[in-house]
């Protein structure tokens, strides 16, 4: 097994954290299988709220082209991801999280920029102490100085959560790479322990629009459904 450099090391761990990220601002815990372009996600308390990560744990990077394991031992970055995970609550005290796709983000590095579009959002079964999803996306980069393509490629993310108490949690990715020809480039395994910074609270606009309206149509077709 050949050992990267220091400065390939990071860079290289650096790019995959960077496309890491996008499955990390949806989550939630449901039955279903089916991914929905727009979704109320039933959360368990202990998900609820804002959380903080500082570190990121590579446990594994693997070059799917050459077979090669390019880390010899665990590798920890220093990062700093705030997300909140929650927006809805009602009359009986479940919380839900708003989940739309597609759904799209940018990122500026020194180098390049980045856009991640998600287009699928799938919510795997989860256990009262366990929370699963897989996502599927596009990611593009940018030279910043010639602003000519240099990469594109598919992405896909499993993660899974888990209480570890009151106020942490811990998080494990498995993020896969694919060539525009659907054949894995690049697979990474990592963990994450985030600490809840700010309690759940009910978020009735952002940038996504009017939230209330949107739970509230949304509770009134399930009550519905129920009836039925």
């Amino acid at each position: 097994m050949r050992r990267l450099d220091l400065k390939g090391l990071i860079a290289l761990l650096m790019l995959v954290l960077l496309s890491s990220t996008n499955a990390l601002a949806m989550v939630g815990a449901t039955s279903h299988e089916t991914a929905q372009p727009d979704q109320w996600i039933p959360m368990p308390a202990w998900l609820a709220g804002t959380w903080q990560a500082k570190t990121q744990t590579f446990l594994d990077s693997y070059d799917c082209k050459t077979g090669r394991h390019l880390l010899e031992q665990p590798t920890t970055l220093q990062i700093n991801r705030i997300r909140t995970i929650g927006t809805q609550q009602d009359d009986t005290g479940q919380i839900w999280h708003y989940a739309a796709t597609p759904y799209v983000r940018n990122i500026e590095t020194q180098t390049h920029t980045e856009r991640q579009i998600i287009d699928q959002l799938v919510l795997l079964p989860s256990g009262t102490d366990k929370v699963m999803l897989c996502t599927t996306g596009r990611v593009t980069r940018w030279s910043k100085s010639s602003k000519e393509l240099i990469d594109y490629f598919y992405e896909r993310t499993l993660v899974a959560y888990y209480p570890v108490d009151e106020d942490k949690i811990k998080s494990e990715l498995i993020v896969t790479d694919y060539d525009p020809d659907k054949q894995p480039l690049h697979s990474s395994h990592s963990v994450c322990l985030e600490l809840r910074v700010k309690p759940f609270a009910v978020t009735n606009r952002d940038e996504r629009g009017d939230l209330r309206s949107k739970f509230l149509r949304f509770i009134s077709e399930k009550n519905r459904r129920g009836h039925q």
